[in-house]
């Protein structure tokens, strides 16, 4: 009978422990009584420390088994459900080594070659396929690890139900050290996507009836091309076809338009490639193309759009921005370069603009955080500060409702810091072609210097008088 590995740590851990104990009991009866007891004692202490240490391990490799024992589990698991899932796919799926031999294969995969029963895992294809189509299939396997990156090719499987055809994806798979050590296929039947004569007539239908200019092409010459790239350019399709298309392009752009043939002969495809028509009127369009190419036949397809007014629009689109961002940077100029404290809000009245100098008045750098409400920041008075100034009066305020208010006169107490500034507030509304007020403008002029040199002026003014002989008439 086999005996588990748990079972076999549970077994040593008690004979262990029946060892120890045993041992225990003959140190205790062997010892003489006139032994030193300090040796008995550390006799006795070293034999119950190597207990609790197998109990420590015991306990440990336990809960480590049981870790691992979870994790093959959930690792089953997966494995099943994966496996589930690839075998009932309509996919043929299978992973080769480097050699060429199978290390897995789906149910779709087995069904296209029944050899006899038997699993193709551990075989390779020249051990039940004939040596052309197996070599054929390893070159394939050999372009893969050469390239390092899957490739897509076309593949041919003679089944009972007659030839079929195979989009077979071909990637590499990375070991930790990123060596290549095996390769994944993945074939899917595409004979009806082939052989669909009628799809075929339905296509051709909808690229002449098209919107959108449609090209099939060699690297030279149109093969084809639908009426609405003849419209495009003003040409019949006979003359379009009867010249090569280099013919029709802005010599300019000839050397760039050639890089991009040669970069989609070898398999890359081409998007939003833009370069410049010839029409037949003497203008030039812009194109847009988005290319591929049949590595099979070497042809070309490719659909058109003309981008010239879209390019056009863009441009002056940039001009506009450019010049708006102009006016901007010369506004911020203008702002952060004058005296006055100056506040710009929305209709939501939201503060969206703040020079330098209302930064400071109102002691924030964020001019989100700013309040066009002045009485969110300040005690509003009246100059003499003793009475409060009502909120609906202040330019803000009367800006929102259409008015333009110059220099009122009021004193700012800051709530958070009781700071006085003496100041001039003047509002202005910002109004749309429809004359409603979209913003407000509010521009604050801080006169407190010049009311306290005002001040200090009349102050010595009255100290002076005396000394100069000065005498006020009666009545003054």
């Amino acid at each position: 009978m086999k005996i588990s590995f748990e079972k076999k740590i549970l077994a040593g851990y008690i004979i262990n422990m029946v060892v120890m104990f045993l041992l225990g009991i003959i140190l205790w009866n062997i010892i003489p009584l006139t032994t030193t007891p300090i040796w008995l004692w550390v006799s006795m202490g070293l034999i119950m420390l190597s207990l609790g240490m197998l109990t420590t391990v015991f306990f440990i490799l336990r809960s480590q088994l049981r870790a691992k024992r979870i994790s093959e589990q959930a690792l089953l698991k997966n494995e099943k459900l994966l496996q589930s899932i690839i075998d009932n796919t309509n996919s043929a799926i299978s992973v080769k080594k480097i050699n060429g031999e199978y290390l897995f294969v789906n149910k779709e995969f087995q069904s296209l070659f029944p050899i006899n029963g038997k699993n193709i895992v551990g075989s390779t294809n020249h051990e039940f396929l004939p040596t052309e189509v197996a070599d054929r299939y390893r070159n394939a396997d050999l372009e893969v690890i050469k390239v390092a990156k899957e490739i897509q090719i076309e593949e041919n499987f003679d089944l009972p139900s007659g030839p079929h055809t195979y989009l077979s994806v071909k990637f590499p798979l990375f070991d930790p050290e990123n060596r290549i050590y095996a390769i994944g296929n993945i074939s899917t039947d595409i004979t009806e996507r082939k052989s669909g004569i009628d799809s075929l007539k339905a296509a051709d239908t909808f690229f002449n009836l098209s919107l959108d200019s449609m090209v099939i092409a060699t690297n030279e010459k149109f093969i084809k091309v639908n009426p609405a790239l003849g419209k495009l350019l003003g040409y019949s399709t006979a003359e379009l076809l009867n010249k090569p298309f280099a013919a029709f392009i802005y010599p300019e752009d000839l050397e760039r338009t050639q890089k991009e043939l040669e970069k989609l002969a070898k398999g890359t495809e081409l998007i939003n490639f833009q370069n410049r028509w010839l029409c037949k009127d003497g203008t030039l369009k812009w194109l847009s193309w988005n290319a591929t190419a049949d590595m099979a036949t070497g042809n070309l397809f490719a659909i058109v759009r003309d981008i010239t007014e879209a390019l056009q629009q863009e441009e002056e689109e940039e001009k506009l921005m450019s010049d708006l961002y102009e006016s901007q940077q010369k506004l911020n100029l203008i702002l952060e370069n004058i005296s006055d404290g100056v506040l710009v809000a929305n209709n939501e009245k939201e503060v969206i603009l703040a020079n330098e100098v209302a930064n400071r008045l109102f002691g924030i750098e964020e001019d989100s955080q700013i309040s066009i409400n002045f009485s969110d920041h300040f005690k509003v008075l009246y100059p003499q500060g003793n009475k409060t100034f009502p909120a609906q009066e202040l330019p803000a305020a009367r800006a929102f409702k259409g008015e333009i208010t110059d220099d009122v006169d009021v004193l700012l107490k800051n709530l958070m810091t009781d700071e006085l500034h003496r100041v001039l507030l003047s509002g202005r509304p910002i109004v749309d072609t429809e004359n409603k007020v979209v913003a407000a403008v509010v521009t604050i002029k801080d006169i407190s210097e010049y009311k306290k040199l005002e001040e200090d002026m009349e102050k010595r003014d009255q100290e002076a008088r005396p000394l100069i002989g000065f005498k006020p008439r009666k009545g003054k």
